[in-house]
């Protein structure tokens, strides 16, 4: 006999003729909706189709009508378990709330705020519309209740703490705290969300309540009883062979012993070169726009921080983790790294920092530095309701992609071109001049990374992040929610500490010393500290992070740039108008075969009087050089024999 599958719950076209009796924060939750969009997000969207397959929002919940019909929904037995999940989440809100007064500015801590209650409030109507409503509630909704109020609880906890200790004041950043964001992507450690903290006065902050400490080590800048971040020291460093910009900003840690397990940072806003990049009748796509001349000194420093991060093994930097945008006081935009998590590992090769494209172009298209205006984004819910034809809403499971209409780590310039291709020399520039900065003063690199290796945390990944996706879907959708023992290919187990991880809807999360020890995860019932040793674990690296090389200062050698630069080239090789470019201004020269896999770079180095040419094919780099006066070699390769054309 067949098992009949749940069928998902629906919207009734028209609303009902009297209004359910709901308890309260339920009530002022559709009260929300009834008012405007602002509490929309705290449902599955209402989608429709878009361009290029993708799924859109079609419309917000908003309205007497809306309100009624899901009041009528959530008035339905199966939707009891929810309802109640609502009211101990209100509840334990405003306990957490009334504990620390003054903190919080009005409605910004009630559940028709979806810009923070919206993830969490999505996940619990997911679990429950899964569940037939004889089997009861799903044990899931008590996780994501007591995880949420266990992490807004700590959040609220430090908050306080390190105001009155002074923290935010010296920065600028005076309370109360006017609104919040809940990042609606993987959480980790209990439910852990990063947070956008906007103050009274002094502009936003991002919570994030994770120990890898990428930021402090890369990206901070001096402050008072902080020492002095890489890029910040980079950044003064003199000149090699032209002047280098990497990207710094403001990190903030805590005064508490557990102060090591999260900090706060810079929110990057969107620059003021903000501008369409693609249109369609029904979607629009907006990011970074740039006149071809600011856009080159951005690709410029673009391939800087590439440098940069190929050099200190920096991975993982794919979608959100990298944004483009301008600081206060800043005119132009520069290339962040927001989720710096993953350093020191073993990188060899470009790709593996997740900023540029391999050359085939296979997989996940969303890297750091997107070459095209994709429709579609990572993630997105995993379900929606779609309109019928009598007018009823369906909910039904998402499989197609997901529609953005922001993309804050894509640059294009006025012209119409996407990603660095339209810029490829200044960007290979500032590979080489970064390099070459780092390369004169090795040994003061290879020293201060292991003296700052002993001061912060990294993460480890002991599988893809992807690899949990399908078990955490399975887990959200189906009625019980079993953690898997192996992925649904069946070739991957987890360990029982993945296990427990996913067992709360988190994406398993584990993280060592920067100069090395033991495996470690957060646990807070492991007192005093709160974390937890990990015995061994099937690594994804053959040397997870550090790796020797990179804190040896072994992959600064030149002939590790001629492999980046390589693979710089090779990623967008298909793109270029021009097999053979010159640019005079940064002293940078390209030529490539016919088949895009043989070429040159060459570099005018007028402080060595020098020119040096990495020139490749698909087995090796080679590095020459030669005078300043002297012409420019050919590319060398089976095809070198035949002159390419000029641009």
């Amino acid at each position: 006999m067949t098992r009949r599958a749940h069928v998902l719950p629906s919207l009734a076209p028209t609303p009902p003729a009297a209004p359910p009796r709901l308890p309260p924060h339920t009530r002022r939750l559709l009260e929300a909706v009834r008012k405007g969009p602002q509490a929309s997000g705290c449902f599955p969207p209402i989608v429709r189709p878009g361009p290029e397959r993708v799924l859109q929002v079609a419309r917000p919940f908003q309205g007497a009508s809306d309100a009624a019909r899901l009041g009528a929904l959530l008035s339905q037995p199966a939707f009891q378990p929810l309802v109640a999940f609502y009211e101990a989440l209100g509840d334990g809100c405003d306990a957490i709330v009334q504990r620390h007064p003054g903190l919080f500015g009005a409605r910004v801590v009630r559940l028709g705020n979806a810009a923070l209650f919206g993830p969490v409030l999505t996940d619990a109507f997911t679990l429950c519309a899964a569940t037939p409503a004889q089997q009861g509630p799903h044990p899931g909704l008590r996780l994501l209740r007591d995880g949420f109020l266990a992490f807004f609880g700590r959040f609220a906890q430090r908050l306080e703490r390190d105001l009155k200790a002074g923290v935010f004041r010296r920065a600028g950043f005076e309370g109360p705290v006017t609104r919040l964001w809940a990042n609606p992507e993987e959480t980790h450690n209990g439910r852990q969300h990063v947070l956008r903290v906007q103050f009274r006065r002094g502009g936003a902050l991002a919570y994030k309540p994770r120990p890898a400490s990428g930021e402090a080590l890369f990206l901070a800048e001096p402050a008072r009883r902080a020492p002095r971040s890489f890029f910040d020291w980079v950044n003064r460093l003199p000149s090699a062979s032209g002047e280098v910009r990497l990207p710094t900003l403001r990190v903030l840690r805590g005064r508490g012993k557990d102060a090591f397990a999260y900090s706060w940072q810079d929110w990057i806003e969107r620059p003021r070169q903000w501008g369409l990049l693609r249109d369609s009748p029904r979607l629009k796509l907006h990011g970074c726009r740039l006149p071809p001349p600011q856009a080159a000194r951005f690709w410029h420093h673009a391939g800087a921080l590439t440098g940069a991060c190929f050099a200190v093994g920096a991975a993982d930097l794919l979608g959100s983790n990298l944004v483009v945008g301008a600081r206060r006081g800043q005119r132009e935009p520069l290339p962040y790294l927001v989720d710096l998590e993953l350093f020191f590992c073993p990188v060899r090769r470009l790709p593996e920092t997740g900023l540029i494209p391999a050359g085939h172009r296979r997989g996940n298209h969303h890297i750091g530095f997107e070459w095209r205006a994709w429709w579609c984004t990572t993630g997105g819910p995993l379900l929606c309701f779609f309109p019928t034809r009598s007018g009823a809403l369906q909910l039904r499971p998402r499989t197609r992609a997901w529609a953005r209409e922001e993309a804050p780590s894509m640059v294009a310039d006025t012209e119409g071109h996407v990603g660095y291709a339209a810029h490829l020399l200044p960007f290979l520039r500032g590979m080489f001049d970064l390099w070459t900065k780092l390369l004169l003063e090795q040994e003061r690199v290879t020293d201060f990374l292991a003296r700052a290796a002993r001061r912060h945390h990294v993460r480890v990944l002991v599988k893809p992040s992807d690899a949990y996706d399908a078990p955490l879907e399975h887990m959200m959708l189906a009625s019980r929610g079993q953690v898997p023992v192996a992925s649904a290919r069946g070739r991957v187990r987890f360990s029982p500490e993945e296990r427990e991880q996913l067992g709360r809807y988190d994406v398993p999360y584990f993280f060592r010393k920067a100069d090395g020890g033991p495996l470690l995860m957060m646990d807070t019932a492991a007192a005093p500290t709160g974390v937890r040793p990990v015995g061994e674990q099937q690594f994804l690296e053959s040397s997870p992070p550090p790796a020797p090389h990179i804190l040896s200062g072994e992959q600064l050698g030149l002939m590790n740039l001629g492999v980046a630069l390589r693979d710089a080239v090779d990623a967008v090789a298909r793109d270029l108008r021009h097999r053979v470019q010159e640019a005079p201004r940064w002293g940078v020269r390209l030529a490539l075969e016919e088949d895009l896999r043989t070429g040159a770079v060459s570099f005018d180095w007028p402080e060595t009087g020098k020119r040096l040419t990495f020139s490749w094919n698909r087995r090796s780099v080679r590095l020459t050089d030669a005078p300043l006066n002297a012409a420019p070699a050919p590319p060398r390769g089976k095809r070198a024999r035949r002159k390419p054309p000029t641009a």
